[in-house]
């Protein structure tokens, strides 16, 4: 059963951030929040949900290397990929096919028919060690936001100890592993380390050798220099650049205060910046409950206004 996701938010450096997270099993439950890189600012925090399911496409290319860890599998591409995707708790409907390639809802099984969308499982939290994945995935998402005290709850050195389990369920299917999936968070009495980047350096050095194809990212911001700083870094944020891996940023929209025009404008800008960022491999907006300006899948499966704009936004890839 999937419950509303709930948001909060945070300010980072003067930018307002926002996580969300999801739920891998009945028994788990998940909250995001902003937060501070200097660990001085605050937020509040609050519950989200997920499921998952079966991929069926398929990609090509190869990853680098950065720090201590190695990688391997389909990495980067040599053409363009199709990037394109959505994170939902509902199953989007064949409308959205082809602009949308794909799809996850925060679990393993997917909770929707297949209309052509390729659904990536994923391993939300340690709940989710030692289940098989679907037969075809391609990809396996990461544990989510671990280091928020409410959502997976895992430290680096805990996370990279769990890391083999996630490689066996990955190996089953010779499926290519995305990492942790990181934001922001704060206060810091809530959370296992404020700071992203930070986490996966230590997560990298606890864990020298282990498999990670993809880096993964959150951002609930609304404009687009932030979201370029958050992942390619600038004068205030590292960016996940400096891992030298391919980019999945796998939630993203504006916090919830923002309206459905602030929602659509944002997107406008974001999706060709992302489309065209030779460091991002994938991106999904964030299309749940507690964000209910920036949904864009109705309950039965259609687009919502902002899902047909959604749609319609050019794509890099064939």
């Amino acid at each position: 059963m999937r419950l509303p996701a709930i948001c909060g938010l945070g300010v980072i450096a003067g930018i307002v951030a926002c996580g969300s997270g999801g739920r891998a099993t009945a028994t788990s439950t998940g909250a995001g929040a902003g937060g501070s890189a200097t660990g001085a600012s605050t937020s509040t925090a609050s519950g989200s949900t997920g499921a998952g399911g079966a991929a069926s496409t398929t990609t090509s290319g190869s990853t680098t290397t950065s720090g201590s860890t190695t990688t391997s599998g389909t990495g980067g591409a040599a053409s363009a990929p199709c990037k394109r995707g959505i994170a939902s708790n509902t199953a989007p409907g064949a409308a959205f096919f082809p602009a949308v390639t794909w799809w996850y809802d925060w679990a393993l099984q997917s909770s929707g028919a297949d209309v052509g969308l390729q659904f990536v499982p994923m391993v939300w939290g340690s709940g989710s060690l030692g289940k098989a994945i679907p037969a075809g995935s391609k990809f396996l998402l990461g544990f989510n936001e671990p280091n928020f005290q409410a959502q997976s709850n895992l430290t680096p050195q805990q996370a990279a100890a769990d890391w083999p389990m996630v490689e066996a369920e990955a190996s089953a299917t010779g499926a290519a592993i995305v990492s942790p999936a990181m934001n922001f968070c704060g206060p810091a009495s809530q959370c296992n380390g404020t700071d992203p980047y930070q986490y996966l350096k230590d997560f990298f050095a606890a864990c020298p050798g282990c498999k990670v194809d993809y880096v993964a990212a959150h951002w609930y911001n609304c404009d687009l220099p932030s979201l370029q700083g958050y992942l390619e870094g600038n004068s205030t944020l590292e960016g996940f650049v400096q891992f030298g891996k391919p980019i999945w940023l796998t939630e993203f929209s504006c916090p919830g205060s923002a309206t459905e025009a602030e929602q659509e404008a944002y997107m406008k800008v974001a999706v060709p910046y992302l489309e065209g960022s030779p460091h991002v491999f994938r991106y999904a907006w964030f299309s749940a409950a507690p964000i209910p300006n920036a949904q864009l899948v109705n309950g039965d499966g259609t687009p919502t206004a902002l899902g047909q704009v959604y749609i319609g936004l050019p794509r890099s890839c064939p």
